[in-house]
């Protein structure tokens, strides 16, 4: 029997439930802690006698269903995580630190903390509370992706989609060879980046979101006027949603050439992810199919979406894209615009370079702070 494998919260996509479930029925040996604000899931799961993953088995790990019986800990996070080498946090993206910063008491150097969101920065954003703490020998992992999501009634979970070849990076990255085996643990199938760096300009919120959001504002209006749900991802992939996806798509490998980082395009990271054959994004868009099969959802879910995606993915890119010299106009304008369109200040309350550990540096400093995790 290996190690124990810690997960860390329940999200609204449920990952921390359906990640512990599914790892459970692959024979792991898996402990879920719920925060005080998911206590519900806790009694549900107990009332229940467990967690029940319903089909379909193609889109688990385990490639099973069944009832599962994961270890269940509510309070503090100091029993889940004790003797747990790998423990996986599953957060939003804006309260990264605040729950990072509640798990830090009970983490010890040589544990490996993959933070399973949809990119937004986190390895850097929790890097320096670990030096204050001196825990730098605490690894953090972050994918461009959650490993899996799925749809929650009380106990029963419907697992909707299972991600494949998910890019995955460790900071600090001189320890990727290290957690390799801890990540084929939780992924169906993964590479690793060379750095976080690598990872956040491919990660899939920032490269999908924005064209759609943007271009289909006004079938979402009409929708929220009338009481209507919407289909983001299905009357939303429209010829100028995807245009403007791909014309953003183009500001991001004048970055990546300063790394020496190869940049593969929003369509062949929706190929890849989604183990689709090469073709058009919007192609490539209509036949995902957790995309297709996705639920109609509420008309404002882009309001949401962005208050995610436009601080803490767009915001840094910008920023980063200008300490390095380059422009990013379209990037820039598209957080002007959101941010007249939402209420937000995402200039002042998104993630700064500053926040991130990486202000004042060059491309070659940047890159020796993600290997080696030390200035």
């Amino acid at each position: 029997m290996t190690d124990p494998i810690a997960i860390i919260g329940n999200s609204g996509l449920n990952i921390g439930a359906i990640m512990a479930a599914d790892l459970t029925l692959a024979g792991e040996d898996v402990r879920l802690f719920l925060w005080a604000d998911q206590h519900e899931v806790a009694e549900q799961i107990s009332a229940a006698g467990g967690l029940t993953v319903v089909g379909p088995a193609s889109e688990t790990k385990s490639g099973k269903t069944g009832l599962a019986t994961p270890a269940v800990f509510i309070g503090t996070p100091r029993e889940a995580v004790s003797g747990a080498s790998l423990i996986v946090m599953d957060v939003t993206g804006d309260d990264v630190e605040n729950r990072f910063r509640d798990l830090l008491p009970f983490l010890s150097d040589g544990q490996i903390v993959h933070i399973n969101t949809h990119g937004y920065w986190p390895a850097l954003r929790v890097s320096a509370m670990l030096r204050e703490a001196g825990k730098t020998g605490v690894t953090i992992t972050e994918g461009v992706t959650p490993s899996i999501a799925a749809g929650r009634e009380g106990a029963t979970m419907t697992p909707h989609t299972l991600r494949k070849n998910v890019m995955v990076a460790a900071f600090p990255s001189d320890r990727s060879e290290e957690v390799r085996p801890f990540m084929a643990r939780i992924f169906h199938s993964f590479e690793m980046a060379r750095d976080v760096i690598h990872s956040n300009l491919c990660s899939m919120n920032f490269l999908i979101h924005p064209g759609m959001a943007l271009v289909n504002i006004g079938y979402f209006d009409r929708a929220a006027e009338k009481g209507e749900k919407i289909s983001f991802y299905g009357t939303g992939n429209t010829t100028h949603a995807m245009a403007m996806t791909e014309a953003l798509d183009r500001e991001r490998p004048a970055v990546a050439q300063h790394f020496n980082l190869p940049c593969p395009t929003v369509a062949q990271q929706v190929a890849r992810i989604y183990d689709l054959p090469d073709a058009p994004l919007g192609e490539l868009v209509a036949n995902v199919p957790f995309y297709r099969n996705m639920p109609l959802l509420p008309a404002d879910v882009w309001r949401n979406w962005m208050r995610w995606d436009v601080p803490h993915a767009h915001v840094p890119f910008v920023l980063l894209s200008e300490a390095l010299g380059e422009t990013a106009p379209l990037h820039r304008g598209f957080v002007d615009i959101m941010d007249a369109l939402v209420g937000m200040n995402s200039w002042r309350d998104g993630v700064t370079l500053e926040r991130l550990g990486i202000a004042g540096m060059t491309a070659d400093q940047i890159k020796s702070f993600l290997t080696h995790g030390t200035k």
